[in-house]
């Protein structure tokens, strides 16, 4: 049986995808958290880099940013994946814009 290869689609590096990869070291992945202030240190453990982000950001919906730039960074993946649209930087922080001012309303 032929199985696609599990290669992360958002960057040229030929790195297996994991979760962490991904939404966290995937340089597309970093240059969406570097918009938005934030910086990973990726020789910490997910959690730890979680608790950074919470730490330089500093507010009480914390949460909800992670969580919205997880979302837009998934769903860039998954338009190139099941649309072949292009990952695009600018794309993906005006959708995390979008929805972070329809969720801080």
């Amino acid at each position: 049986m032929f199985l696609p290869p599990y290669d992360c689609v958002l960057c040229t590096q030929g790195v297996e995808e994991d979760l962490f990869h991904l939404l966290i070291g995937c340089p597309f992945a970093q240059l969406c958290w570097i918009n938005i202030g934030l910086f990973a240190n990726l020789d910490h453990e997910p959690y730890v880099v979680l608790e950074s982000f919470k730490a330089e950001l500093q507010v009480p919906f914390f949460m909800e940013i992670i969580i919205i730039m997880s979302w837009c960074i998934w769903m860039v993946r998954n338009d190139h994946i099941f649309k072949g649209i292009a990952p695009s930087l600018s794309a993906c922080l005006q959708h995390f814009k979008f929805i972070f001012a329809k969720v801080m309303l």
